[in-house]
């Protein structure tokens, strides 16, 4: 990140930090989730939900292709909910963990967040779907997200804790892809309240008055858009061919509470202690399988064998959390903030379509 960038950052409360990674940080995380995408598209093809594997389409493209193909039953039902199984903590893919410990990437954060650096446990990875009829679906991978700042759907036990967004786009985005927006110089003014809406959880539209307008967040990829815990932000829809593939991490200085205290961080980088480091990739799958069965979450929907053969067939272990069917339980403390009189949702699932993610 250049000087101008990251006092950009330091002034505004984001920054788009221009070319950091490169084909080959993405080359492997591609190549395991093309192979989810494969598996997924083959399984609709023989069950006759779709024509066309489109095998000969990229990454960018493919899903879309398949989508297109299908009712809308199975792509608000289904498709959408599929979706949310490629999550990382349910896919647990080889080349997700790597990409978590990119140089280009660590170097990138560590000029924020200094040189002990840890990975918060909220992490999304989403395959956003463009809009079909000119709307997004209310829940699900292909949901719009409201504007909301990350703090918001945080525990208060990590309110002191400094940490810092990373937005990275797997494909180039523009406006009509749906790039994220953001509302500059918010910062100061601290943790706003937040409600629940249609699309989820979302800052109280009282205090955003009728036709806010955002900034554009154009990326190509390779950039990060790198955002304080304070800065409003929301989606856009997409109204392109193009499934906009994103990773949306959290890090923060290790030993600061995480928010999220019974699900698994990890530290990424360590100049005071290197052997601190956690880059076991079975450690990593297992802490995870272990921590969600412990907080008796559930995978979001019901996954097929054919998924759960492309997850073994891509050098990662299957998560046993695919496997079972847990009860719908969701204690308070795993749910998003809301005001007072909201009420929560019921399952996990419900409370993963109220937490903002983008």
């Amino acid at each position: 990140m250049t000087p101008d960038e990251l006092a950009h950052y330091h002034e505004h409360g984001w920054v788009i930090a221009r070319d950091i990674l490169t084909d080959a940080d993405f080359a492997h995380f591609e190549r395991d989730y093309s192979a989810l995408v494969a598996a997924k598209a083959d399984e609709l093809l023989a069950r006759g939900e779709i024509s066309d594997a489109a095998a000969d389409a990229d990454f960018a493209h493919r899903l879309q292709r398949v989508a297109a193909q299908c009712s809308d039953e199975v792509l608000r039902g289904e498709l959408g909910g599929w979706g949310l199984c490629l999550d990382t903590m349910y896919a647990l893919q080889r080349g997700c963990f790597e990409l978590f410990f990119s140089e280009r990437l660590l170097a990138t954060i560590e000029q924020v967040v200094g040189p002990e650096i840890t990975l918060n446990p909220i992490q999304h990875c989403r395959p956003y779907l463009p809009a079909r009829g000119g709307t997004h679906a209310a829940s699900g991978a292909a949901s719009l997200t409201p504007w909301h700042q990350d703090q918001g759907v945080t525990r208060e036990e990590a309110d002191a804790s400094e940490i810092l967004t990373c937005w990275l786009p797997l494909v180039d985005v523009t406006a009509a892809t749906g790039c994220l927006q953001v509302l500059p110089d918010r910062v100061a003014g601290g943790l706003l309240n937040h409600v629940k809406s249609d699309y989820g959880t979302t800052i109280d539209p009282a205090l955003l008055p009728p036709g806010t307008a955002g900034v554009d967040c154009e990326m190509r990829r390779g950039d990060l858009l790198l955002m304080n815990r304070f800065t409003p932000h929301r989606g856009q829809l997409n109204t392109t061919d193009v499934v906009r593939w994103s990773l949306d991490l959290r890090f923060q200085k290790t030993g600061t509470p995480t928010g999220r205290h019974f699900w698994p961080a990890f530290v990424l980088r360590s100049a005071a202690a290197p052997g601190s480091v956690q880059d076991d990739y079975g450690e990593w799958c297992e802490r995870w399988r272990r921590d969600l069965e412990a907080s008796k979450v559930r995978a979001p929907v019901l996954v097929n064998a054919t998924l759960l053969r492309a997850l073994s067939n891509t050098n990662a272990s299957v998560p046993r959390i695919l496997r079972a069917s847990y009860p719908a339980h969701s204690p308070a403390r795993e749910l998003p903030r809301v005001s007072a009189g909201t009420g929560y949702p019921e399952t996990w699932a419900a409370a993963q379509e109220s937490t903002a993610f983008c």
